[in-house]
């Protein structure tokens, strides 16, 4: 008689049903999503990684619901389907956007999975970039460098320097211990802000006479603050309404704002900040447009720097701020409204960095994102924020609808450029890449 196979157990019955080779494809599929989306870009280019992950890995069907933090896949292979979700913490890490990027497009026809995990594993523990002394300074430097661009003097700028760079590195520290992200951008602004207040005093009593350019520094201690990459990337993924990705950045790129902002206002309530507007530096206009040219620059690459972008892209990213930030103050200049010249200065700066990313074959959601920087219309907020806490309704309206329509030109103006140059962003088409 056949001698009767012993019986298996529930575990083991568990396991010969279970897609073992669909569950090592899937995982890496998903874990190169999540490290995208962890990374701080868009929706797109998410989905764009996974689906070329899942090719090289040999899965045939892919689904992804990506949202601000979290990536609900689905795989298929061999009519077995298999559902994972992935989610991450909001960061931002431009270097490892662009590995990511150009990983997805040198990988090979067909590889293992546990060969395509490795790849993964080199890039997630890729060092940064720079180290952090020279990152404050670099910081510091920008933004001292949108003072300039504020209407700022030499009083400011020595003001702002220290002011920012201690309170980026309380930042760094507090966002390091994993506080309250909330808590810790209000006590960064307000942090800077008094940082401010108490350098401009003691040059002050140093220059025997009050600087009357004194607000055109204040709320740049901080600009360090602003979320640049969520508020551009939920611009872009709305452009292409994915709404689960869009609508979750921006209200969070507004909660942040929202911490900035009442920051700020206790220090500016405090010291009794002037809401008046500050004239535009005066003296030879060589020397005041090359004071604009370098603060241009220096307040993108410093910018640039703090999201990790590498060296040459960062270079790169200045250079195309200064050709996008000159035509937009020579409008300025005529008298055209902020949110007019702003739309055409950053319609030129996301055409030239389609251009420039070509050219040397940067990835360019991550010079497109610092470039913002020489546009944000901090001037105008503070004094929204000003003229409400001095019950000045109309006033703080007015200022307040401008800072909207300028932040709204930003993100319009290169959402544009990025139609005008990326078929993925014109058409709706899933072939659109392919046609273009």
């Amino acid at each position: 008689m056949p001698k009767e196979r012993p019986p298996i157990s529930e575990h083991e019955y568990e396991d010969q049903l279970e897609p073992t080779h669909l569950i090592r494809r899937s995982h890496v599929v998903l874990r190169a999503g999540t490290m995208m989306l962890g990374a701080g870009t868009s929706a797109l280019r998410v989905r764009e990684v996974m689906s070329a992950v899942a090719r090289t890995v040999g899965v045939q069907q892919v689904e992804a619901q990506v949202t601000f933090t979290q990536i609900v896949l689905t795989v298929g292979r061999r009519g077995i389907f298999r559902t994972q979700v992935g989610e991450t913490r909001p960061s931002v890490d431009a270097d490892r956007i662009a590995r990511l990027h150009q990983f997805s497009h040198e990988l090979p026809e067909r590889e293992r999975a546990i060969d395509v995990e490795a790849r993964l594993d080199a890039i997630e523990h890729q060092p940064r970039c720079y180290p952090t002394w020279l990152l404050v300074t670099l910081v510091a430097l920008a933004c001292a460098s949108v003072s300039v661009l504020s209407n700022g003097g030499w009083r400011e700028v020595l003001a702002v320097l220290p002011a920012s760079a201690l309170a980026y590195t309380a930042h760094r520290t507090l966002t390091r211990l994993q506080f309250n992200l909330l808590a810790v951008v209000l006590t960064s602004a307000a942090l800077a802000s008094a940082l401010y207040v108490g350098f401009a005093a003691l040059i002050t009593a140093v220059a025997g006479a009050p600087s009357p350019r004194f607000a055109a520094g204040f709320i740049c201690a901080s600009i360090f603050l602003i979320p640049g990459f969520p508020l551009v990337t939920a611009g872009l993924d709305l452009t292409r309404l994915d709404l689960d990705a869009g609508v979750p950045r921006l209200t969070y790129a507004a909660m942040v704002l929202l911490a900035m902002a009442i920051g700020v206002w206790l220090v500016a309530s405090i010291a009794g900040v002037s809401p008046a507007p500050v004239a535009p530096n005066e003296g030879h206009p060589a020397i005041v447009w090359t004071a604009l040219i370098a603060a241009s620059f220096f307040a993108v690459f410093g910018w640039a720097t703090m999201f990790n972008v590498p060296l040459a892209t960062a270079v790169a990213s200045g250079v195309v701020a200064v050709v996008g930030n000159v035509p937009r103050l020579l409008l300025l200049a005529a008298d055209v409204k902020p949110h007019v010249a702003t739309f055409v200065g950053c319609v030129i700066m996301g055409l030239g960095c389609a251009v420039v990313a070509g050219w040397f074959k940067m990835t360019k959601i991550i010079m497109t994102v610092p470039t913002l920087l020489v546009s944000i219309p901090g001037s105008s907020a503070l004094r929204t924020l000003i003229y409400f806490d001095q019950a000045d309704i109309v006033s703080a309206i007015e200022s307040g609808v401008s800072t909207v329509l300028v932040v709204v030109a930003m993100v319009a103006g290169l959402s544009g450029a990025r139609m005008l140059t990326d078929p993925e962003w014109a058409f709706t088409r899933p072939d659109a890449k392919q046609r273009g």
